[in-house]
């Protein structure tokens, strides 16, 4: 049974018959692809195949899809492009500035 089961009263009051939205369908095991339904009292059938009978060597209706590969690996994390506070700079020192600061020292002594 397919769509909404709950069966409603008519619009109309002189209908007594409670009115229903779902449809019984019927699937054939041996015809794969025929289908009959069933809706407010009516039979329609329809075929929607190749015109052969069902047989177990063949498999004829749908299988299982591949399996799904593994997530790939994460990046890691890196700085934000724009932070939203302003980084804090950090002063280089070149290798002579030592040496410099050092002989500043000796002369002061």
């Amino acid at each position: 049974m397919c769509g909404d089961p709950t069966e409603y009263r008519h619009e109309n009051p002189a209908v007594k018959e409670p009115q229903s939205n779902s449809v019984v369908v019927a699937r054939s095991l041996v015809w794969p692809g025929s289908y009959s339904f069933f809706y407010n009292g009516k039979v329609q059938s329809i075929y929607l195949g190749n015109g052969h009978k069902f047989s177990i060597e063949k498999k004829n209706f749908p299988v299982n899809p591949p399996v799904v590969m593994d997530d790939p690996e994460e990046y890691e994390d890196g700085p934000e492009p724009t932070p939203l506070e302003e980084p804090v700079k950090e002063v280089e020192k070149v290798e002579g500035e030592d040496d410099e600061e050092a002989k500043e020292g000796e002369d002061d002594d």
